[in-house]
């Protein structure tokens, strides 16, 4: 596959990763439902940053590709063992689901950062990087 190639394979993959990110799952975004993950603070900070990064999705590194595929992966797992019991892998899979968001918010963080530290964004780029209360540092990324 060539450079050019490959950066359009690139931007595509970012584009329909973005895009379904940004339409979660309403499982995931449901705040009364028995079945809905713990934590809401995860979910709310991810579609934060790729609010940001859809602005320019080929912004998106491929750590931040690869979290979001995994985040897919395990929020179709999630909804597969809804529709079919509460059982014991069920909270298994809302704790690997936390946790991908966790891994995703910390993978795509820097190139949210870079691409809001861009000379003269737009007014709507600027809103969506205001909208960001912190994204973890590098620092506590080491740390981990």
């Amino acid at each position: 596959m060539s450079v050019s190639g490959f950066r359009l394979y690139h931007a595509a993959m970012a584009s329909v990763l973005l895009a379904g990110s940004l339409a979660m799952a309403p499982a995931a975004r449901a705040d009364d439902d028995e079945t809905a993950p713990r934590s809401n603070v995860n979910n709310v900070q991810l579609q934060k940053e790729l609010a940001v990064l859809h602005f320019k999705p080929d912004a998106a590194g491929p750590a931040c590709i690869d979290s979001l595929k995994e985040l897919h992966k395990t929020q179709d797992l999630l909804q597969k063992e809804q529709e079919n019991t509460r059982n014991q892998d069920l909270t298994v899979a809302e704790d690997v689901l936390e946790s991908d968001f966790e891994t995703s918010i910390e993978a795509c963080a820097e190139d949210v950062e870079k691409l809001c530290e861009t000379h003269n964004p737009s007014s709507d780029l600027r809103a969506a990087c205001e909208k960001i209360d912190s994204l973890p540092s590098k620092d506590v990324q080491a740390a981990d």
